[in-house]
């Protein structure tokens, strides 16, 4: 046995048959590899506006004050919960606007020059 575990030797079929008696289990399930989660589909990656600046409408734009997503143009801004709902609504709009901080932390709002996937890092 210890030749057969150290790859010195194959083992017979009564060996494995032996084996599988001692152990309580039925031959095959010697053989049986785990099975393994099934394979997930990629999942699509979601379209966000970009602003001029590079930035983008994210998750961590939930204002602190309000705990809410704050978009649309001056004068007109709605505020949402959700990210996703927050993004339903940017998505329907002519031209996306949102809000969001500046250098120093004040809201401003930004408007997007494109779209494009949200980056892994949110």
């Amino acid at each position: 046995m210890s030749r057969i575990e150290r790859g010195g030797a194959n083992p017979s079929l009564d060996a494995i048959e032996d084996l599988a008696d001692a152990l309580g289990v039925e031959v095959k399930a010697l053989f049986d590899t785990p099975t393994t989660r099934a394979p997930t589909k990629p999942v699509a990656a979601v379209m966000v506006p970009f602003a001029a600046d590079g930035t983008c409408f994210n998750p961590s734009l939930r204002r602190k004050r309000t705990g809410k997503f704050t978009v649309g143009e001056k004068g007109h801004l709605v505020n949402f919960d959700s990210f996703e709902d927050a993004l339903k609504y940017l998505v329907s709009m002519k031209q996306a606007y949102w809000l969001r901080p500046n250098e120093v932390g004040d809201p401003g709002i930004v408007t997007a020059v494109r779209w494009g996937a949200l980056p892994k890092k949110f």
